[in-house]
């Protein structure tokens, strides 16, 4: 049955997967085009009404006309706030837009339909970034430093000189890689100038994650955003949008159902946008695109992300906390979430997070600080709601797809997936600080969800991933809480390589009906960059899983460069293979590979 599922999800995704990366759209010719008042200036509030009036009046498509705009802001939620926009096609291909304040989302499309979007180029002039480069570092205790920096041309010193967070992005000197820098340290004290040097000061840098080197760029946001955001929209399509700058999520999507990211590019601009003042910060921070509580999950198709200082991808529901039991029965109360009637529900053990069970919804009411929540019958393990949790199942953007997608130089995960019924296929995800691929909750520190079921990852490539991180693995399909094999369900790993890591390759855990084949792993535990203490100590580690099928070779080509680390290592409850894990994997020796 889950190899049937797999199969008819090709079928019907055949068209995409085989096409790759298209050549741009190009406009009408005759199509109806807005013409700026003011050269080189974009009033938002003017081009948003203009755009109602061509769909008021039945026109199905309006384009901007090609240029380089500086943009004012349109209303108080965005530069472009598209607001109940229904059957429409908006072009702005050729196009570069400048927003101008800080902290103020370029586009916000809210309650749209049918909507499809062409370009444009967007950048801010400046998120409210300093920006310097390491010249100099100074071990003072346990992760404390004295940091010397060199302020960059074109940048003030206002937000490296105070306490606050700072980030950062180097070119990796053994790969020549852009790569999102040291990581989320905290300036813990006053920097203080250096005599005779001009812009040259030192710091002292409390870091968590990763040592300062010189040669890093070192980042000071002065403020987070979300760049763009859509919300409450169904059917909505983004092409080939391209983000040079951001100062936070580059999109936020909540309560959608179905949006796509056809060919959209996150990467840095070392160089001011068109008509800008000043230089952009050179890294997007934070995650790419975030949708959280989507009712049917976004698909990602040909896109680029580059250097980003987070996920690249993440897709999830939340966990939320119950107050009290309601007045009916089968009821609860609780201070935030979201349920309708018909959403399906599963219920945890708050802390370990074991599962209790489904119910679905019958009713929903909501006052002024609470809802409460009615389902057909709770759970028989549900005992006690004050030490219970639960999340939606209708609001984990099910129905995701990743595909055709390359990601490059985060320090976050390629993709972060808490959804099911989804695809994961033909991407590349290289240099990725972190796991390349990462499925599976995390209510214990972010407080999302959820399990995944029903997942397919086709056909992907991991290159020089999981280094100098703690992540467990390159690759992972993980649970979360005491929680066995009842966790993460039909899930299948075809056609995977992974090349180049210095630690874990794939780790699988708390899943049933797994299925595996066609995976290769290359240069496993290959010491290129300094190694952190790795667990678990496997190329691939299974633990608590129930496989359904092995459906190909699994196989490590070229050894592994570690002594001490096995080929396959099972943990707890692992059933469904003939000979255990141990004959699942075989290794051979290949002298190009192990010399690479």
């Amino acid at each position: 049955m889950i190899f049937l599922y797999a199969c008819l999800l090709l079928l019907r995704l055949a068209p995409v997967l085989t096409l790759g990366p298209q050549p741009p759209k190009i406009r009408p010719r005759d199509v109806a085009t807005f013409e700026p008042q003011e050269s080189g200036v974009l009033d938002g509030a003017s081009f948003v009404d203009w755009i109602h009036s061509q769909s008021s009046a039945g026109i199905r498509a309006g384009a901007l006309r090609e240029g380089s705009y500086r943009v004012t802001p349109g209303s108080d939620n965005a530069h472009i706030f598209l607001d109940n926009l229904h059957s429409f096609t908006l072009w702005m291909d050729s196009v570069n837009l400048t927003m101008t304040k800080v902290g103020l989302p370029a586009f916000e499309i809210y309650r749209c339909s049918d909507l499809v979007t062409y370009g444009p180029t967007a950048w801010w002039d400046t998120p409210g970034f300093s920006q310097a480069t390491i010249t100099d570092v100074q071990k003072t205790g346990d992760q404390a430093y004295n940091v010397g920096f060199h302020l960059d041309d074109g940048y003030d010193s206002s937000f490296l000189l105070k306490s606050g967070q700072v980030d950062g992005e180097y070119t990796n000197p053994k790969t020549g890689r852009l790569e999102a820098g040291p990581g989320w340290s905290t300036i813990s004290g006053s920097a203080t100038a250096v005599d005779g040097k001009e812009n040259t000061y030192t710091v002292p840098i409390t870091d968590s994650y990763f040592a300062p080197q010189v040669g890093y760029k070192i980042l000071a946001r002065g403020e987070f955003i979300f760049c763009n955001k859509v919300g409450e929209s169904n059917d909505t399509i983004i092409n080939d949008y391209t983000l040079l700058n951001c100062a936070g999520f580059t999109w936020i999507s909540s309560a959608n159902r179905k949006i796509t990211f056809n060919s959209y590019v996150v990467k840095p601009a070392p160089f001011p946008p068109p008509g800008g003042t000043e230089l952009p910060a050179r890294s997007s921070s934070a995650d790419g695109v975030h949708s959280s509580g989507d009712y049917i999950g976004p698909t990602f198709d040909s896109c680029f992300f580059s250097a980003l200082d987070d996920d690249c991808m993440a897709v999830h529901g939340s966990l939320y906390t119950i107050a009290s039991a309601g007045s009916a029965a089968n009821s609860f109360v609780t201070a935030t979430g979201s349920a309708s009637p018909g959403d399906i529900l599963r219920f945890y053990a708050n802390v370990t997070y074991t599962v209790l069970g489904t119910a679905t919804v019958t009713s929903a009411t909501a006052s002024s600080d609470a809802l409460t929540i009615t389902v057909d019958a709770l759970p028989s393990q549900v005992s006690n709601l004050a030490h219970t949790v639960w999340t939606n199942q209708m609001r984990s953007g099910s129905g995701f797809a990743v595909l055709n997608t390359h990601t490059t130089g985060n320090r976050g995960r390629g993709a972060i997936i808490k959804a099911s019924n989804g695809l994961i296929a033909n991407n590349l995800f290289e240099g990725v600080t972190y796991g390349a691929l990462d499925l599976g909750p995390e209510f214990s520190d972010w407080g999302e969800g959820d399990y995944v079921h029903n997942v397919s990852l086709i056909n992907n490539t991991v290159q020089e991933c999981n280094y100098i991180s703690k992540a467990a693995a390159a690759v992972m399909v993980h649970g979360d809480g005491e929680n066995d094999v009842h966790g993460n369900s039909n899930i299948t790993i075809s056609g995977l390589t992974i090349e180049g890591t210095t630690a874990s390759n794939l780790y699988v855990g708390a899943t049933e009906g797994l299925r595996v084949g066609g995976v290769r792993f290359v240069d496993a535990f290959r010491e290129k960059y300094e190694l952190w203490e790795s667990w678990p100590d496997a190329v691939a580690t299974f633990e608590n899983v129930a496989f359904e099928a092995v459906t190909g070779k699994v196989e490590i080509v070229g050894g592994i460069g570690k002594e001490g680390i096995e080929a396959a290592k099972a943990i707890g409850d692992v059933t469904g293979l003939e000979g255990g894990v141990e004959g699942l994997v075989t290794v051979t020796t290949d002298s190009d590979a192990t010399e690479r």
